[in-house]
């Protein structure tokens, strides 16, 4: 079962998003010309150009959508998770069926009364049967052009000493540390150790918790691996190969891996370091 607070890609540019749209915006169209479902091939003049009028009422939704999500997306710290894409597709989706039912009663069928009857048999004829022609193909538009994004860290948040508060299902399961003396977390079950920063040396604290939930509690904290989130400011090396990948932390001796979803991202993080450092 996929956890719905599992981190996934995120298309956030808007050439990409318009791009979908338009893939999309083309499809439906092409869907009622073929399939012709609401038995109206000899009922108006001009079908074909009034049929891609449809296209209009998936381009606007999304693009409507676009400036919301990009706003979710940089208030979790550049974040996107499986729970964040339900909703957005479940809010798109509804504004599109919105959009082609006006579009479908006002223009195509010029009716100016609408009624359960009339919605219902809409939604059975247009929403029901192509919802599961659109959505996994927008899936996985959505899956190609999106990144997992790891950003640099900002000079304001180096300078500052934020306190952060980490909790597990149980009460008695809290700890309050500066968000810069969290190191790394590893998940082990339904257990979380949180390894962190002390005047005595590195400690660890076991929580009874999902590393998604934990991560959501680390604003500073980045996934590198399905049981790992890190510290990327106690980042010292990344080796090995294409095949198996590790970094290397300071502070600690612990050999922490790396999957191959995440590689991308934290590379171009540290390409961008890199970068900024020589500038």
């Amino acid at each position: 079962m996929i956890s719905l607070n599992k981190t996934i890609a995120y298309t956030k540019k808007w050439n990409h998003t318009f791009l979908i749209s338009v893939i999309l915006g083309a499809l439906v169209p092409l869907l009622l010309i073929t399939l012709e479902p609401f038995d109206n091939s000899n009922t108006f003049s001009y079908k074909y150009i009034i049929l891609s009028g449809y296209a209009f009422c998936i381009i606007i939704p999304l693009l409507l959508v676009h400036p919301i999500e990009n706003y979710v997306y940089n208030k979790q710290t550049n974040r996107w998770f499986v729970i964040n894409e339900f909703l957005y597709i479940a809010v798109t989706l509804f504004l599109i069926f919105v959009f082609a039912f006006f579009y479908h009663f006002l223009v195509i069928s010029n009716l100016h009364a609408f009624t359960f009857h009339a919605i219902w048999g809409f939604a059975k004829t247009f929403c029901l049967p192509f919802t599961p022609i659109v959505v996994p193909l927008w899936l996985y538009l959505r899956s190609k052009y999106g990144l997992i994004e790891v950003p640099l860290p900002s000079k304001k948040h180096v300078e500052e000493k934020v306190t952060i508060t980490i909790t597990g299902n149980n009460k008695s399961e809290t700890l309050t540390i500066l968000e810069s003396d969290f190191i790394f977390a590893k998940a082990q079950q339904n257990y979380v150790d949180v390894y962190f920063k002390t005047e005595k040396g590195v400690k660890q604290k076991t929580f009874r918790n999902t590393l998604s939930n934990i991560m959501k509690q680390l604003p500073n904290a980045w996934q590198v691996h399905r049981s790992y989130l890190v510290n990327l400011d106690y980042l010292t090396s990344v080796e090995g190969n294409a095949r198996k990948r590790f970094m290397r932390i300071s502070e600690t001796e612990e050999i922490i891996p790396i999957s191959q979803v995440y590689y991308k991202a934290l590379n171009n993080r540290l390409s961008n370091s890199s970068l900024e450092l020589q500038s």
